[in-house]
């Protein structure tokens, strides 16, 4: 019987033994037990998630924000806004610096003379001609650039240009503009408009059509009514400040002659001269005036009336500190004088 149960086992061992080959094997049974989880999809494996090689900027960089690449590269700087044609009356500066003018020239008998008081000080000025004279004096213009003065617009023949028409004060404009380019090979950027009669309508048809900046004055002698050189003088040291624009006229003797004294004095009170371009170039924008804030003050804190008798006044509370006796003071002995 157990000979009959050891073969019998045998037997069967040998059975299963020829049936594991049909099994699968132990790797792949852990395999299958873990593809359930999906991993792959989750998380890449390091290979895939490796740094690819570094490539030159993105090709959507640009074209996705044109505009940061626009300001940074062609919009100039806040603090520097390009600036259109404008009025000046003066110029705010930093600086003891004045723009001297002269006007209704050049003559051919005073403004050489005018030249050379200016050459020999170093003095730059500017020329605001007519264009009439221009054309008629034609050296005394090219000697005018030669020393490096400024040659302005003033007309042709001196009209008011708000009393004629808009065609007829352009020729006035054109006029002259074109005798003085053709002396001097330079066109003027500057007018000064006679006896200093603009309308915002013609002055912004001017600024828009010729570019041109309007120049006023912030000093003015009088020098073409009053023929007196002391008086010349005097009202300009009294009017004249940094940034002024001086207005004088050198078709006049008397303010030729004046020029030498005034002159000198403006140089012993430090200032430095500049032509109109040079001097608006300089001009800063005023600080804007802010309005003061209305401020109510507290109300007035009552003093405590002292105490008279019969009244009863609140007690203090007390406070651990020692109490010090109240000392009068003392009276100041007087001389008999006052310091006030």
């Amino acid at each position: 019987m157990s000979a009959f149960a050891t073969t019998a086992a045998l037997g069967l061992g040998f059975a299963f033994s020829q049936m594991l080959p049909l099994w699968p094997a132990p790797v792949a049974t852990t395999s299958a037990a873990q593809t359930p989880v999906v991993r792959v999809t989750d998380t890449p494996p390091p290979v895939a998630v490796a740094t690819p090689a570094p490539v030159a900027a993105p090709a959507f960089a640009a074209p996705a924000f044109p505009s940061l690449t626009q300001d940074t590269a062609m919009t100039p700087p806040a603090s520097t806004p390009p600036r259109g044609p404008a009025a000046y009356r003066s110029a705010n500066v930093d600086g003891p610096y004045i723009a001297l003018t002269f006007d209704d020239g050049p003559n051919p008998e005073t403004t050489p003379k005018l030249l050379k008081m200016l050459e020999a000080r170093h003095i730059k000025a500017t020329f605001f001609m007519l264009g009439s004279n221009a054309a008629a004096n034609p050296d005394v213009v090219r000697s005018v650039a030669a020393a490096g003065h400024e040659i302005g617009n003033h007309s042709w023949n001196h009209p008011q240009l708000t009393k004629i028409s808009e065609a007829a004060a352009d020729k006035q404009i054109e006029d002259t503009s074109a005798a003085i380019q053709a002396t001097t090979g330079v066109k003027p950027t500057n007018l000064r408009p006679p006896y200093g009669s603009m309308t915002p309508a013609l002055q912004r048809h001017i600024e828009q059509k010729y570019g041109m900046n309007l120049i006023f004055w912030s000093v003015d002698p009088l020098d073409w009514k009053v023929r007196d050189a002391q008086n010349i003088n005097d009202q300009i040291m009294k009017q004249v400040r940094p940034g002024a624009i001086v207005l004088a006229h050198d078709i006049h003797a008397t303010t030729v002659a004046a020029m030498p004294r005034v002159l000198d004095n403006l140089i012993a009170k430090g200032y430095k001269f500049v032509t109109v371009s040079e001097l608006i170039a300089m001009d800063k924008p005023a600080a804007p005036k802010v309005a003061a804030a209305t401020v109510t003050p507290p109300p007035p804190r009552k003093k405590p009336r002292p105490t008279q008798p019969g009244m009863s006044m609140p007690r203090p509370t007390p406070v651990n500190t020692p109490a010090q006796p109240i000392v009068p003071p003392r009276p100041v002995a007087t001389t008999g004088t006052s310091s006030f």
